[in-house]
């Protein structure tokens, strides 16, 4: 008897199982599936936003996606979108490559049909409806995207049951943000719109709550971010903004004349003396492979967001001002040593400090200027300050808290790679969660966890939360010393 009911017990377990796996969205069913290190989260995988962005629909504004009555397996990444090619060469200078290649894209798959998203739900909810983080990776809005070892968030939702976060994949580099005299839209940002749409329309189906919707990036992934709150002043769907280590001033490109497309046009085979629109239909049509390794060896041109006052304003602080920005609050800040890992270095003697001061100067002071714009705009702003060091993460010790390495730690994935975490490390890692998800479960009120209670930014008082300075887990200091290197 006691067998027969362990067997009858097994399969109810798997049939309520395969029930959750299976949601319903707008367009269709998605089967998810569970993986054995994060039994309790269920991982939708490789979920279509968006129509393939190949042909006509290259270098366009995303279109929603519209197929209906086909049941979606969602058990596996789909490819990131298109990115440079690197060498051997190249990525033995670079220090991602040698010292941090979990923060690079867990597979070299590659495809231009890359608009897809991945959806991490609790198997057990500690609610009905749980608040939801969409984040968008970094990468200079050149490279990297959803499936970066680091940046999947199973480990965090597995310890709280009590989120829910979508990661997604945008459109990069020549093919995100083309600049073509036919086309000069950020359409790389646009996907970005669209899969938050996505969510809005679709997350209750997995235990989200459409009213709790946190948008959240790191990097060029913050940038997107405060870009977002300018570009959608009246309907931001999202209800707070977290934005990691960028502002919304600088990686803007200018190239009035559209001279890098119609460069790359020219050494892809179409030629010289064509229309805008002739020019276009012909980039159309170049093989995607093809196409990424011309652009590749197209020097002198960045293919990055353009100010169209559209997604990218000119000129923001004048935009916060006149109240054309989403009047929503927002965690932001910077790490430490934000400028180790863009300095030259050698394994020997790392970075100079001063190579290591100008290449934080690319990321501090926008993101102080971000601060300083939310603050006299009357926007409520958390400030942080991380300065955790920790050897599995950043295993040379003159790297330090540089560009990125908090996330590990966010995310929950930081003993999964190396060697094991220190106690420190993992007490960081649960600080940093518990506030970035007590701001998403009540954007409206002030972060909490257990032993700490976050204010509000005000620069005449000891109002940044500072993470693993020493031996404080977090403690609060004022932010005055944080942006010397910005004067």
């Amino acid at each position: 008897m006691f067998f027969l009911s362990a067997v009858a017990s097994s399969l109810l377990i798997a049939a309520v199982r395969g029930a959750e796996l299976t949601v319903p969205t707008a367009n269709s069913e998605v089967r998810g599936t569970i993986n054995a290190t994060s039994p309790h989260v269920r991982q939708f995988l490789g979920i279509p936003f968006a129509e393939p962005p190949v042909d006509k629909l290259r270098f366009q504004p995303p279109v929603k996606y519209a197929a209906k009555d086909r049941d979606i397996d969602a058990k596996a990444f789909a490819p990131s979108c298109m990115q440079p090619l690197t060498t051997p060469e190249s990525d033995a200078k670079d220090v991602f490559h040698v010292y941090m290649p979990q923060l690079l894209p867990g597979s070299p798959a590659q495809s231009e049909d890359c608009l897809y998203l991945n959806v991490y739900a609790p198997l057990k909810p500690t609610a009905e409806k749980l608040p939801v983080f969409v984040w968008i990776a970094g990468g200079g809005f050149a490279s990297n995207g959803a499936n970066v070892p680091y940046q999947v968030p199973d480990p965090w939702v597995e310890r709280t049951q009590g989120h829910v976060v979508v990661t997604i994949n945008y459109r990069l580099n020549l093919f995100g943000y083309p600049n073509a005299a036919a086309q000069s839209a950020n359409v790389g940002l646009m996907d970005q719109r669209l899969a938050v749409e996505w969510v809005r329309d679709n997350i209750a189906a997995f235990g989200g709550d459409v009213d709790r919707i946190v948008l959240w990036g790191q990097s060029a992934g913050a940038w997107s971010v405060n870009y977002f709150g300018y570009a959608y002043p009246k309907d931001p769907i999202v209800k707070g903004l977290i934005a990691e280590s960028g502002g919304s001033t600088v990686f803007a490109s200018s190239d009035e004349e559209h001279r890098g497309f119609s460069a790359v046009a020219k050494n892809a085979g179409c030629g010289e003396g064509l229309d805008a629109a002739a020019e276009m239909a012909c980039m159309q049509s170049v093989d995607a492979k093809t196409l990424q390794k011309v652009f590749a060896n197209t020097t002198g041109f960045m293919f990055g967001p353009v100010v169209d006052n559209v997604t990218v304003f000119a000129d923001p602080k004048d935009r916060a001002q006149k109240g054309l920005v989403a009047k929503l609050p927002a965690i932001l800040g910077v790490n430490s040593r934000e400028g180790s890992s863009f300095a030259p270095w050698t394994a020997e003697e790392g970075v100079k400090e001063a190579d290591m001061i100008a290449g934080s100067k690319v990321i501090v002071c926008p993101t102080i200027d971000e601060i300083r714009i939310r603050f006299e705009a009357g926007l409520t702003t958390y400030r942080y300050f991380y300065s955790g060091n920790f050897s599995n993460i950043t295993p040379a010790s003159w790297w330090g808290a540089t560009h990125s390495s908090e996330l590990p730690l966010i995310f929950g994935t930081h003993h999964q790679y190396n060697h094991n975490s220190t106690e420190f490390e993992w007490n960081v890692s649960h600080a940093m969660q518990d506030l970035w998800l007590s701001f998403a479960t009540n954007p409206d009120a002030a972060p909490k966890s257990d032993s700490f209670s976050w204010p509000k930014y005000d620069p005449a008082a000891d109002t940044v939360a500072s993470f693993a300075s020493a031996d404080n887990v977090v403690v609060r200091l004022d932010g005055h010393g944080i942006g010397g290197i910005c004067t």
